[in-house]
């Protein structure tokens, strides 16, 4: 019987099985890996994504800290004093700028900046984010979109400006490169104005440009804002004014005060040397401070008026009483008193009118040195005035404990004690304000960025010094200080009667005074018998002509209060009194026909007010000009000749002749 099996057959399949076997642990493999992948890809995708999005965010991008906005600071009629405008910033990835030399060269030559400097300000900086230069002026801004330097890229930020420049430049004070204020209502009020913080994704392009295509837009309000008391108009007068006496007299420079008695309030706050924030970069340090609250000085012959008012209070003086002088030099204590000029028998009155020293030295013996003391700081000195600004001085005023036998007499006329500017000014204002003190004050609101009024500062009073009925007789005797016969006829405002005192003090060198270096000083109200303005003006260290504060200071009194009163429309008084030789003359009818120059301020004085309107048409001005008063121009501002700006504003002051 054959048998089926085939031996060929046999062969043929055991190969058959081993291929099998081959493919099966092929696939497995395959799957394996395949498995593996899919396990890998599922981890990196499910349990490792957060972290390498991270690590690919960083990569291509980073959050910065844009500048917020800062909210404007407006004077007291809402005008711009500071603000916010859209500007540029540059920043870089370090690590792609510094490898290359040449790119690191170009972006500096654009700059101004040494290559090495440039460097060293990408090496503060992170490792793959660094601020440049923020605030870029308009032709770096287009230099460097021409560069397009790689690793580096432009942020649009907001940019603070001050539209007036060097207007009231120490008092609004100045921002540093982070947006943060670094001096004056700046930092005093950085947390209103500087607003949120905001942060934007950077991100950077094939090319390795760093780009910032969700920034905010930097014009939308971020941060409140400030309404000062100051008036931009006042404040200019006042600072040129001051400007224009600082360089007469060739001196170091110089301060000036408007205030407000009724209310306190700051007009207008000037200094010499000027100060513009928008060039922080070229100022000095020295020129950056309000000096007006942080200077020091002994206040000199102005501290009399305030000694006599004592007196006067707790009747310990009357004003026609007489007191000898000692013709010119008194020896007490083994001290010698020198007047400026000799003098004889003086009443207490004239006694302030001519400034004796002597005179006021003699007085101070009534009164208890625990009552002067008690006075003087009743009218603010050794404390600070409270004005809204940091660093503001406390003055210098020993306590009794300390005095030697000699203390109340130099404290009478105004040695031995430290007072600030504002200070001085602020115990005037309680003179001309009935004897009660108001406390001063800069700011008249905060607002939230909206608009909303946050905080609003009312008049505050800080207690009567002396009673309204001394007072008024004080300020009949300090009328006489601007007479011919007084130390500042200089300081007369033609139409209005003035109440005030001078003060020349000598500066302390080594221990010991030096009489060539002076503050020479006025400060005064007017009109004196219903006080709208106290100016106080004083300037430092006055080289050329007289040093007497009457002499360089009484004319900065004089033109910052014509101006002022002219431009609040206070009309004239109806007042006779003496001028000085440059003072605007009486109004009297002049015939017309003036020659008019177009654009220019032509001279009104004398005219009646239809001649006048005739004379401003022809210069075509007349839109532009404010009429007060009645009669004939008797004062104009500003003078005549004066070439006009756009925006000027023009005002004739009209008053019968005295005596009509």
């Amino acid at each position: 019987m054959r048998s089926s099996f085939s031996p060929t057959r046999n062969r043929s399949a055991r190969p058959l099985r081993g291929e099998r076997i081959r493919l099966a642990l092929v696939a497995g493999l395959v799957l394996s890996l395949l498995a593996a992948a899919a396990l890998r890809a599922a981890h990196l995708q499910i349990v490792q994504a957060p972290r390498l999005q991270e690590r690919a965010r960083r990569q291509h991008q980073r959050q910065i800290e844009i500048l917020p906005t800062r909210g404007p600071i407006l004077d007291r009629n809402g005008r711009e004093l500071a603000l916010s405008v859209p500007g540029w910033s540059l920043f870089a990835d370090p690590s792609v700028l510094l490898a290359d030399p040449e790119a690191v060269a170009r972006v500096g030559e654009i700059l101004g900046w040494s290559a090495d400097r440039l460097r060293r300000r990408l090496e503060r900086g992170g490792a793959r984010f660094a601020w440049i230069k923020r605030g870029l002026s308009p032709s770096e801004v287009r230099a460097l979109r021409r560069a397009d330097v790689p690793g580096t890229g432009l942020a649009r930020e907001p940019q603070r400006f001050y539209p007036k420049r060097s207007l009231a430049g120490q008092v609004l004070g100045f921002v540093g490169a982070d947006g943060q204020g670094l001096g004056g209502l700046e930092y005093r009020f950085d947390s209103v104005l500087r607003g949120r913080q905001r942060r934007v994704l950077a991100t950077r392009d094939a090319r390795g440009r760093l780009m910032l295509p969700d920034a905010p837009d930097p014009l939308a309000a971020s941060g409140g804002s400030l309404v000062l008391t100051l008036d931009e108009t006042i404040q200019h007068i006042a600072e040129e004014e001051l400007a224009r006496a600082v360089k007469a007299s060739d001196a170091r420079g110089g301060v000036a005060v408007v205030v407000e008695p009724s209310t306190g309030e700051i007009l207008a706050l000037a200094q010499v040397p000027a100060f513009n924030p928008n060039a922080l970069g070229r100022s000095r340090p020295a020129d950056r401070k309000v000096r007006a609250a942080v200077d020091v000085f002994e206040p000199g012959s102005t501290l009399k008026a305030l000694f006599v008012g004592l007196l006067l209070d707790r009747r310990l003086a009357r004003p026609d009483e007489r007191v000898f002088c000692e013709n010119g030099a008194w020896q007490v204590h083994g001290r010698t008193i020198h007047d400026h000029k000799p003098h004889g028998w003086l009443t207490v009155e004239e006694i302030l009118r001519v400034s004796s020293n002597i005179g006021v030295a003699k007085l101070s013996e009534r009164l208890p040195p625990e009552e002067l003391y008690r006075g003087y700081r009743a009218f603010g000195f050794g404390e600070p005035t409270g004005v809204e600004l940091s660093g503001e001085s406390r003055g210098l005023l020993p306590e009794p404990r300390r005095w030697s036998l000699m203390t109340p007499k130099t404290l009478a006329y105004g040695q031995g004690i430290g007072a600030t500017a504002l200070q001085v000014t602020g115990a005037f204002a309680a003179l001309a304000n009935g004897g009660l003190r108001m406390r001063l004050r800069l700011v008249r609101e905060v607002r939230a960025p909206d608009g909303s009024v946050v905080e609003r500062y009312e008049p505050q009073a800080v207690g009567r010094v002396i009673s309204e009925a001394t007072a008024r007789r004080l300020t009949r005797i300090l009328e006489g200080v601007v007479s011919p016969e007084g130390t500042a006829p200089r300081a007369l405002v033609p139409g209005f009667r003035v109440a005030g005192k001078t003060g020349t003090a000598w500066k302390v060198e080594g221990g010991r005074y030096n009489p060539r270096k002076v503050w020479a000083s006025f400060v005064g109200y007017v009109p004196s018998r219903a006080p709208q303005l106290v100016i106080l003006a004083a300037v430092d260290e006055p080289r050329k002509g007289s040093r007497y504060g009457g002499m360089v200071a009484g004319p900065v009194f004089r033109e910052i209060a014509r101006r002022a009163l002219a431009y609040l429309g206070v009309a004239p008084e109806a007042v006779a009194s003496a001028r000085p030789a440059e003072a605007v003359p009486a109004p009297s009818r002049r015939k017309t026909g003036a020659v008019a120059e177009p654009g220019v301020m032509p001279d009104c004085r004398g005219l009646t007010m239809r001649a006048a309107l005739r004379l401003l048409s022809r210069a075509g001005v007349a839109g532009r000009v404010r009429f007060l008063g009645t009669g004939w121009a008797a004062q104009q501002d500003p003078a005549p000749g004066t070439r006009l700006g756009p925006d000027t504003t023009c005002t004739v002051v009209f008053r019968p002749p005295f005596g009509s």
